[in-house]
């Protein structure tokens, strides 16, 4: 066998993942490159396990400084989103204000050009409230109002 074909066969042979045949064991045994592969896996999965129970010393003071950044950030996004819904309250009140200088100054100007009529609609005839059907005419047009 060639040895590019066992050292891929070699990680899952360590950890157990994997078995191994014949010949891979009969290759390993003979060949010096494949043997220290083999340490060098064995050396790797001897310090990953001791990393599992590994517990470094944490720093004094590291927790309190992890919390009060976390402490900062929060109260910056807090800050931001406030900002951000005063914006829109601020852009919507001015688009309201806007919207209401323009009907009124809409509503002043119909008033003026009417005389206190109903601007271009004129009753056909007679009162609106005595008749049984509502016509209006519109520059010479009747229109029916259906009840």
């Amino acid at each position: 066998m060639r040895c590019e074909a066992i050292a891929e066969r070699l990680p899952g042979a360590v950890d157990g993942s994997r078995a191994v045949d014949r010949r891979t064991v009969r290759h390993v045994a003979s060949c010096l490159r494949c043997q220290a592969e083999l340490a060098r896996y064995h050396g790797l999965l001897r310090r990953l396990h001791q990393l599992r129970s590994y517990r470094p010393d944490l720093p004094a003071g590291l927790v309190g400084d992890v919390l009060d950044a976390l402490d900062a950030t929060a109260t910056r996004r807090t800050v931001r989103s406030v900002r951000a819904g005063r914006r829109l309250a601020y852009g919507g009140g001015a688009a309201l204000g806007t919207l209401a200088v323009g009907v009124t100054v809409a509503m002043v100007i119909g008033r003026g050009r009417s005389n206190g009529s109903l601007g271009n609609l004129t009753l056909s005839s007679g009162n609106l409230l005595n008749r049984s059907c509502d016509r209006l005419a519109v520059r010479g047009m009747a229109i029916d109002r259906g009840q």
